[in-house]
């Protein structure tokens, strides 16, 4: 596969939820060879751990799991962390009632195993184009903000701001992360190349002075919203 085939997948991090080792390995082994970054997790307990701890781009669900349900998982989801991340089941079930249940739950597809590669990287890339998330632009937007990511500039209305690497390197990462919860310790991994053994006050400052820079408050349609003990989630802000 050469880099261009690669970069398809742009990147994109997908969480996998199946508890078994031979099918985990062969949808790991699709998923990473189309260019997808994917993290796996065997239990529902696990999953959710990942997923407060590595903001992902879309979910791979397996139904029935050692501890809880693909379900249970997918509520989680939705009501804790996004109501915009693209889920997929991937299940044994295939009753028209287990179908409809996952979909009415906020599933956005639904594939009954064994599933076939084909089908399976056909069904990842057409929700990626539908959710937005599969683009070669290098340019990242939101509402007012336009960030240049190949010539490292930010513009608010239109007017640059000048920002420090760290600042831009926040910027970027809570902007593509949208609707995402972001904890202090994954920020401070991904831009400051650290563990959390430094004063999460910096996380905090450095997220207020980005509030201020690029004047992301509920008149222009979004806020930095504050998640009390676990970190920040950019989300939008109802009319």
């Amino acid at each position: 596969m050469t880099d261009t085939d690669r970069s398809e997948g742009n990147n994109l991090k997908i969480g996998l939820l199946e508890d078994d080792v031979a099918q985990a390995e062969l949808l790991k082994q699709w998923l990473s060879n189309d260019g997808y970054q994917v993290f796996h997790a065997d239990r529902v307990s696990s999953f959710i751990e990942l997923m407060e701890n590595q903001p992902l781009d879309m979910a791979i669900l397996d139904w029935q799991l050692p501890d809880a349900t693909g379900l249970d998982a997918l509520r989680w989801i939705r009501e804790h962390q996004s109501l915009e991340l693209p889920v997929i089941f991937s299940t044994q079930r295939d009753s028209e009632d287990d179908v409809v249940e996952a979909l009415k739950a906020g599933a956005d597809d639904y594939l009954i195993k064994p599933p076939r590669q084909g089908e399976m990287l056909a069904r990842v890339a057409a929700i990626s184009r539908r959710a937005g998330l599969k683009t070669d632009d290098h340019f990242i937007r939101l509402a007012h903000v336009t960030i240049d990511t190949r010539n490292k500039q930010v513009f608010v209305d239109d007017q640059e701001v000048k920002m420090t690497r760290k600042d831009y390197q926040l910027a970027v990462c809570v902007i593509r992360n949208q609707g995402k919860l972001l904890s202090r310790e994954f920020l401070l991994k991904e831009v400051w190349g650290v563990d959390a053994n430094l004063n999460t006050r910096t996380v905090d400052m450095h997220i207020s002075r980005m509030r201020r820079n690029l004047k992301i408050e509920p008149s222009c349609g979004f806020c930095i919203k504050t998640v009390y003990q676990h970190g920040y989630r950019l989300e939008k802000v109802e009319a």
